[in-house]
């Protein structure tokens, strides 16, 4: 699984964090969302703010101005929209804010079989006939020069509200159009540009009159601006929130309709919604029947009419998924069957004869998600061909086919999105020069394929507390796709199956003593090749789900990927495990230097300045937390006990390259201390993970910008001291919960009780032969595992053994002494001292997660507090 944490300062996070009082998971997403102001994520998360004027759109006022006269001179005027959501919305928008301001103004709505897309020639000519004197085009018309210069000269002034691109000339008319004003990244739907000239022609004309609000359109302005996926940031996230709140509150009659139809509650309606069950209801009128069907249902009154319409719609919809779906095989087989040239292009085109032309958009779509690809699919219908593209998110699609236009007839639209016709013979050739048009766009296809994580978390964060929090930056869609949060290297229990021929996957995820259900939809076919026994990184998306009075966290799985072992070396780390080869060890000698060392560290120095203080002890996920603080500012060092026993998670739930730091660093307590400076030391600047044991912090000073992460608890407050004092400068993060506090316990077993090593030492040396000093000897104490014994532990095991008459240690080396019969270990000094070590190791261990580290919280930055 390709996955990206953008690198962001710890500093804003925790501002964040502090100022809002939300969640850690939410300050993160917030952050490498551009929000790491506290104001500006404030004015995001509350979306109610102001709404532009209508006049910030160009053209808007000089329209607005032409319907009003249109209107009090009694002119007829046709609204001539799309077939699609959006131009389905804008239409009825428009219809119902003129006719309730009482002009002559009727709807047309092309179909997609007979009239094809945009603005015609013959239909220009027709409504002139009809007597047409203002023709107001809703998501079409920037690119008809011919037909609204038609219209010109057949008397019809013309209206543009629209939000596609368009380069070279311009139609005759007055252009309201976004596009043509102020770029091209945040603009809003069709629907969104007719709802602005309403609120100026409102503005020019209510006064006393009664009339419709404009503000009774922001559902349908809602619906369309989710269909279309225009970016739901800026205004268009406000309208989006208002639309939808005025959804849940009372709903018209339509889409109540179409709401009971689909068997979904309209006071639970989210932009999920409307994207996925209600605008595809909407679009199934234009692509598989008539659009006037779905238009009829969004202006509908109460009644039984109202839900004819819905049930025919909803019938629609289902059928057209059908039709969808086999098309979608169908495509898939195609490009999987091309050469590999063409399967491998940075764009891919699939064309099928007869193929459903009222579906190929989605298809393409469908394409998108399988190859991580841009896709068009066309239909060949014998005379001529029709296709439909999309993009990945940041790939201009619309200059991609700009540059392989040469065999097309028609094209256009923006983007994300294309629509286009050509003859049936160019559709190879249009293949091969859009492949060569995206070659230049290969980067960025490849950074859009990368899926951006907005945090890293623990299975504890999957709470309901998280879950509403990060419901706050709703409504989601293009521009603020949901928040993504992986659970890296989570355990998994209870995989099967759920839905229609078993479709949906489910699962446990599991960590740090917690644990919460989560589901895959259309992941199904996966659940049998799911290793319980392996590790899994799990991307996923954390929601609140309401059903009836019960209330609960929804943890909805986007990808979820087994962790692979890691590729040894890492950069910056050293390439062999701790075992007794290592050729980084302390070396020959060590356990000689040992057995009369002593082992508590040094006094620690004064901490100056005393380092920030981040306390996540007890919450079950130290390596959730490592994870996330590696895509901090400066990378992060883990302390530990024993780093033969926890250099797994480095090489495989914290590995760099997944973590987006540079470097390894493994040092454990026999390392070698130059090779270990050495390569702590790397290249200045660069984002390292490392992992040390407590015992090398007297020895060693750590990147300068480093977060220092007690991953596993200290054993006594010597080390704790050492560890604030490195940390002196840096923040400090206590991560450890249960499990850590566990496995130091075992930890302190394997180095103070005694017995154990006493007992492997006598073993290998009963048969009374002298060993000298030197690798052989140790070789046979430490043993040759992946990892080696403690020699600290082995060394006790040495002198307890010597003490009480059972080995003889001298400076050449060692020899056991069998004659001498049974002794009790118990009544070595050495023994005693070890016993009453582990009895403080325990004692200090037991108040692990309440101990009062006494670490003053200070400013990470501009005189904000660290959080606690």
């Amino acid at each position: 699984m390709s996955w990206r944490a953008e690198r962001v300062r710890l500093a804003d996070v925790a501002r964040i964090e502090e100022a809002l009082g939300c969640p850690e998971p939410l300050a993160w997403a917030l952050v490498r969302r551009g929000l790491a102001d506290p104001a500006e994520a404030r004015a995001f998360l509350d979306s109610d703010g102001p709404l532009d004027p209508p006049e910030a759109i160009p053209g808007i006022a000089e329209a607005a101005d032409r319907v009003v006269r249109a209107v009090e001179r009694g002119e007829p005027i046709v609204v001539h929209g799309d077939y699609d959501c959006d131009g389905i919305t804008a239409t009825a928008i428009l219809v119902r804010a003129l006719e309730g301001r009482g002009a002559r103004a009727r709807p047309f709505l092309p179909s997609r079989f007979t009239d094809g897309y945009g603005v015609a020639e013959s239909t220009v000519e027709r409504l002139a006939e009809e007597g047409c004197r203002l023709l107001v085009c809703v998501d079409c018309g920037t690119t008809a020069v011919g037909p609204l210069t038609r219209a010109r000269e057949l008397g019809m002034d013309a209206i543009v509200c629209d939000h596609h691109l368009a380069g070279g000339v311009r139609p005759p008319a007055i252009l309201a159009n976004p596009a043509l004003g102020r770029g091209t990244e945040v603009l809003p739907a069709a629907a969104g540009v007719a709802f602005k000239l309403v609120q100026a022609v409102a503005a020019r004309m209510d006064g006393d009159r009664l009339a419709p609000a404009p503000e009774e359109a922001l559902d349908l302005v809602a619906l369309a601006t989710v269909a279309d996926a225009v970016p739901l940031l800026g205004e268009n996230r406000r309208l989006v929130a208002r639309g939808l709140a005025a959804l849940r509150r009372e709903p018209r009659p339509g889409i109540a309709a179409l709401c009971r139809a689909a068997g979904i509650s309209p006071r639970a309606a989210d932009a999920r919604t409307l994207g996925w069950q209600i605008a595809p209801a909407i679009n199934a009128a234009g692509r598989m029947s008539h659009p006037e069907r779905a238009l009829e249902l969004l202006l509908a009154e109460p009644g039984p009419a109202a839900d004819a319409l819905a049930e025919e719609l909803w019938a629609l919809n289902l059928e057209r998924r059908e039709v969808e779906q086999r098309v979608t095989a169908e495509a898939i087989a195609l490009i999987e069957a091309f050469p590999e040239e063409d399967r491998q292009a940075d764009a891919l085109v699939a064309a099928g004869s007869g193929w459903h032309e009222g579906v190929v958009g989605i298809v393409a779509s469908r394409l998108v998600e399988r190859f991580g690809r841009p896709a068009i699919v066309i239909t060949d219908l014998g005379d001529r061909a029709k296709g439909s593209g999309r993009s990945l998110p940041g790939v201009d699609l619309h200059g991609l086919v700009g540059g392989a236009a040469g065999t097309l007839r028609r094209w256009g639209g923006h983007a994300g999105a294309v629509g286009l016709e050509l003859a049936p013979a160019d559709i190879g050739r249009f293949r091969r020069e859009l492949a060569l048009a995206a070659v230049g766009a290969r980067a960025s296809i490849a950074r859009a394929r990368v899926r951006r994580v907005d945090a890293i978390a623990g299975v504890h964060d999957l709470d309901l507390r998280t879950a509403e929090a990060l419901e706050a930056m709703a409504p989601f869609g293009a521009g603020n796709p949901e928040v993504r949060l992986l659970i890296p290297a989570a355990a998994v229990a209870g995989a099967g199956t759920a839905g229609t021929d078993g479709r949906h996957l489910t699962l446990r995820l599991r960590g740090g003593g917690a644990h919460a259900r989560a589901v895959g939809f259309g992941m199904g076919e996966r659940v049998e090749a799911i290793d319980a026994e392996r590790r899994h990184d799990a991307i996923v998306q954390l929601g609140v789900d309401r059903w009836q009075e019960l209330v609960g966290p929804k943890v909805v799985l986007e990808a979820l990927e087994p962790v692979e072992p890691a590729r040894r070396p890492l950069p910056g780390m050293c390439a062999q495990a701790c075992d007794i080869a290592c050729p980084s060890r302390a070396g020959s000698g060590e356990l000689r230097a040992l057995v009369a060392a002593s082992e508590r560290p040094p006094a620690a120095p004064e901490p100056d300045p005393p380092p920030a203080l981040r306390d996540r002890r007890g919450r079950g996920a130290a390596v959730a937390a490592v994870a996330a603080l590696a895509g901090a500012d400066g990378g992060v060092v883990a302390v530990v006990g024993d780093v033969a026993r926890r250099r797994a998670a480095l090489e495989e739930a914290l590995e760099p390259a997944r973590l987006g730091a540079e470097r390894a660093v493994i040092g454990g307590s026999r390392c070698e201390l130059g090779a270990l400076a050495a390569r702590m030391a790397g290249a200045p600047g660069a984002p390292v993970v490392a992992m040390v044991e407590y015992e090398r912090l007297p020895d060693l000073e750590l990147p300068p910008d480093a977060h220092v992460v007690l991953l596993d608890p200290p054993w006594d407050a010597g080390a704790l001291a050492w560890a604030v004092a490195r940390a002196s400068g840096r923040t400090l993060h206590p991560v450890y919960g249960d499990d850590e506090i566990a496995l130091a316990e075992r930890l302190a077993e394997e180095r103070w009780d005694l017995r154990p090593a006493a007992a492997a030492v006598w073993t290998a040396l009963r048969d009374g032969r002298p060993r000298a000093w030197g690798p052989a000897l140790e070789a046979e104490l430490l043993g040759d595992g992946p990892a080696i014994r403690p020699p600290a532990a082995v060394a006790r095991a040495l002198a307890a053994l010597a003490e009480v008459g059972l080995v003889r240690v001298d400076d050449q080396g060692l020899q056991a002494l069998p004659e001498a019969g049974r002794r009790d270990l118990d009544a070595a000094p050495a023994a005693r001292a070890a016993a009453e070590r582990l009895r403080e190791v325990r004692g200090f261990l037991a108040h692990a997660l309440t101990l009062d580290l006494r670490v003053p919280a200070v400013p990470l930055e501009d005189g904000q507090p660290a959080a606690r």
